[in-house]
């Protein structure tokens, strides 16, 4: 009796198995073999999921694979069920999706004839597959990386195509999703210091738009790698939603990503996350980790070209900038990017920070400008102060210093409503700036401003307040002066 009762389990425990696989969506049995470069002849093979793993039977994988694959899945059920991407092509035609392990440069391998190096590539029969060298199997970061390229090989909008001044973002968000994924790995962001020592760059800058006149340099070359920051800034620190990230590339828009972004998280508020990342990046990289500060920072020191450093246009002690300064044009501001000006302070002073933006860029498009002042004081940490806007080119900042106040940066984002360059080189958007000493009203108009009417009030902590609020007031004009008077209180 116990033996028939034994084979009645044993087949309704079979009978279950059947049944989970037949309406599993990862269960091996549905997908076939389709390899342009593998064989079983010369090649060990281990599948899960979609993916199927070759390598060369004279190099034991086994352990790397079971490892790499566990990642993979993992990756595959985030992209699909939290960021709404699409399988490859290779499983939703009944194919497995091909993952090559090689060792590039060895002889002996069976796939070293094709050159290989890291990266996903199309083969012969239309397919998409993925090869990394064997020292990469398990490194996390990089398979991250690589494994978001492979769901983002079914999108659909033009807008978000590989070449251009879209392709930044294809780079910028599979390192995003390497940074999420791997929060706490010191090269999560390893490329990012470029972002400030190359700051006035346009956003979008890459491989497909680079221009002739840019030296060749790593700095420059990784600036799309780099942008994950920026991503990763929007969805961790200003709690944009992670979908708004990868719901372009399957949306059909004809929007590149940028524009997307500024449309789908708002203009003014993209504007502002913008700004603010470049203040927090500017104040050591605040929101990472300090040991990938570090880390980013010993990257630069390894493979940059120090002599294209361009952290901050101008440094000063103790004084201001001694009038109007406007940027060479090699360095000023290009569509969506940014400069900074250092300050070193030990003294009790009084400083007004401001800008007057040319009202159009070099090819004729409406310029648009923020500032940001960003203090370190020896007490308190840092603080960060907007400029007053008076309009999209003009704005204006006071702030008294004390010796506490060691270091401060004058922070200038060029965001125009642009979003592509279509000339042959960058667009740049030009400006004049003054850090002033002294009481405002003793600060010299500048010689561009003509007609006078009052714009706004603030106190002496650049906070607006009316005119009746009782106090010392800094009155700003439309023509970019200001001047300091005193409020009874009364109208």
């Amino acid at each position: 009796m116990k033996i028939i009762l034994y084979f009645i389990q044993a087949i309704q425990a079979s009978l279950i198995l059947m049944f989970c696989l037949s309406f599993s969506t990862t269960a091996n049995a549905q997908f076939t073999t389709n390899s342009v470069y593998g064989n079983f002849t010369e090649c060990d093979t281990m599948s899960r999921s979609i993916y199927l793993v070759w390598w060369d039977h004279d190099f034991d994988m086994s352990e790397e694979a079971d490892l790499l694959l566990d990642s993979m899945v993992s990756y595959r059920d985030i992209c699909l069920n939290e960021l709404n991407m699409m399988d490859p092509p290779n499983p939703i035609d009944g194919y497995f999706y091909n993952v090559y392990l090689h060792n590039p440069s060895n002889s002996n391998d069976v796939f070293d004839p094709y050159g290989w190096a890291n990266g996903q590539g199309t083969d012969s029969n239309g397919y998409p597959f993925l090869t990394l060298p064997s020292w990469l199997a398990n490194d996390w970061e990089n398979t991250c990386h690589e494994t978001f390229h492979v769901f983002q090989y079914n999108a659909n909008a033009p807008g978000f195509a590989y070449y251009g001044d879209s392709q930044w973002y294809i780079e910028a968000s599979a390192n995003w999703f390497s940074g999420v994924e791997n929060i706490d790995a010191p090269r999560a962001f390893v490329e990012a210091e470029s972002l400030v020592r190359m700051s006035h760059v346009p956003l979008w800058l890459s491989y497909s738009n680079y221009p002739s006149t840019y030296p060749s340099n790593w700095q420059r070359y990784v600036h799309q790698y780099a942008l994950a920051l920026l991503l990763y800034y929007l969805t961790e620190e200003a709690d944009v939603p992670d979908s708004i990230i990868t719901s372009g590339l399957f949306s059909g828009t004809e929007e590149l990503p940028q524009e997307y972004l500024y449309n789908q998280i708002g203009g003014s508020a993209f504007r502002n996350h913008f700004m603010d990342w470049a203040a927090h990046m500017t104040n050591d990289f605040d929101f990472i980790l300090p040991i990938q500060a570090i880390t980013n920072e010993d990257e630069w020191n390894t493979y940059a070209d120090p002599l294209d450093d361009n952290e901050f246009i101008q440094t000063y002690t103790n004084s201001g900038s001694n009038g109007w300064y406007q940027p060479e044009e090699s360095v000023v501001t290009n569509a969506w990017s940014f400069n900074t000006f250092q300050l070193f302070n030990n003294t009790n002073e009084t400083y007004t920070f401001e800008i007057n933006g040319d009202p159009t860029g070099t090819y004729g498009d409406s310029s648009y400008f923020q500032g940001k002042v960003l203090v370190k004081n020896d007490i308190y940490g840092a603080v960060f102060h907007d400029l007053n806007m008076s309009d999209d080119q003009q704005g204006s900042l006071t702030l008294n210093l004390s010796p506490s106040d060691t270091e401060i940066f004058f922070i200038i984002a060029s965001m125009p409503e642009i979003f592509e360059d279509v000339n042959n080189t960058f667009q740049l958007f030009p400006y004049e700036m003054r850090i002033s000493e002294g009481s405002p009203s003793e600060i010299e108009e500048s010689e561009g401003f003509s007609s006078k009417l009052e714009i706004s009030r603030h106190n002496l902590l650049g906070q607006k307040v009316k005119k009746e609020v009782s106090g010392v007031q800094i009155v700003l004009y439309d023509n970019g002066t200001r001047e300091k008077v005193y409020s009874s209180g009364r109208n």
